[in-house]
């Protein structure tokens, strides 16, 4: 498909997801609160995380790509979807794991690319079984380009770098290559700008469901005191390793679900709370439990945009009111939109 046909294409699924949005917040009286849908610029490739799948017939192998228009096809035509920058690292990545795969254990691999120097990582899928592939890693390491590091966690192999080094906001935040990181790099630093954007020197902000940090990471001056929460191992190791380096020595990151983390503690107005979940949305009882706390501010970030309107209006229900509804389209061609609402108390 020419970029002219990939264009009219999003312009038309844009349209489509911007009217179904107005519509859902028309029904609530929240359309006037809608800042509308910041375009992604499909046409430069707008993925940090790729996945790729090894597919094998008749002792052949080739590696197939997702399309979010079309579902898998081959590699060669699923590329547009990364920054021109990674494509030759793929390509030079697929190259060698189908010579080095000897045994055909390889399922697939993931490429993810950290914000700003755009350098690569890659994580090899196998099973446990399979014959030892730190070799392959060596290998992927000496000969793709720009690559910094390589795991296979099914044999829990690690070589070069383990976390990518995110420059967001003026900050760096690291995230281990198994947490949870948002992947557009053309716009998420709009995403970041939008709700940091009210936000000036808290003295205390909780985060939940707070993957590596990077909202309360962002936001936190040096004396801050910062309490946040996720079940994810390695996002809580990232956030943790990610308050040291910034030296927040009032930071504490609990692994601990957000449902429970709320449940059991109690905080007297903090300037902010962060909530971002997945799509799935808040947990039960969790807008309940951040408007008891009286915050100055909240800020829901979702990718998700029916649950996301859901914890909206729960939050409205508990005594907060929304001041802005501002969507960024993170996930061209699927149902999903990273939404970010403002609330203050009613």
């Amino acid at each position: 498909m020419t970029d002219t046909g990939l264009a009219a294409d999003y312009r038309r699924h844009l349209a489509a997801k911007e009217a179904r949005v107005r519509d859902r917040l028309r029904s609530h009286g929240l359309e006037p609160l809608f800042g509308g849908i910041r375009r992604c610029p499909v046409e430069e490739g707008f993925r940090g995380h790729a996945s790729f799948r090894v597919a094998r017939e008749s002792g052949d192998a080739r590696v197939l790509g997702l399309d979010p228009r079309h579902g898998r096809a081959p590699l060669e035509e699923t590329l547009w979807v990364l920054p021109p920058e990674a494509r030759a690292v793929v390509l030079a990545a697929r190259d060698v794991l189908l010579r080095e795969d000897r045994a055909g254990a390889v399922f697939g691999f993931d490429v993810r690319l950290e914000h700003g120097s755009l350098r690569a990582h890659l994580v090899v899928s196998a099973p446990r079984g399979a014959a030892p592939l730190d070799g392959l890693c060596r290998a992927l390491l000496d000969e793709v380009p720009g690559l910094l590091g390589a795991a296979v966690p099914s044999q829990a192999v690690e070589a070069g770098e383990t976390y990518l080094l995110n420059d967001l906001g003026g900050k760096t935040v690291a995230a281990h290559h198994r947490a949870f990181f948002q992947s557009n790099i053309r716009l998420v630093p709009g995403m970041v700008a939008e709700v940091q954007g009210p936000v000036r020197a808290p003295s205390s902000i909780v985060d939940l469901y707070c993957g590596a940090g990077l909202h309360s990471l962002l936001a936190a001056a040096p004396g801050s005191r910062v309490a946040g929460a996720d079940n994810n191992r390695w996002a809580i190791e990232s956030a943790r390793r990610n308050a040291l380096h910034l030296g927040l020595t009032g930071a504490e990151y609990a692994r601990e679900s957000a449902e429970d983390f709320s449940a059991a503690r109690a905080f007297d107005s903090p300037d902010v709370v962060f909530v971002n979940p997945s799509r799935f949305g808040c947990g039960p009882g969790v807008p309940e439990a951040v408007s008891a706390w009286r915050p100055e501010s909240v800020c829901l970030v979702s990718c998700s945009f029916d649950s996301h309107l859901r914890d909206t209006l729960a939050f409205v229900r508990a005594g907060y009111r929304p001041e802005a509804v501002r969507c960024f389209d993170m996930f061209p061609f699927s149902e999903y939109l990273e939404s970010a609402t403002r609330f203050v108390p009613a």
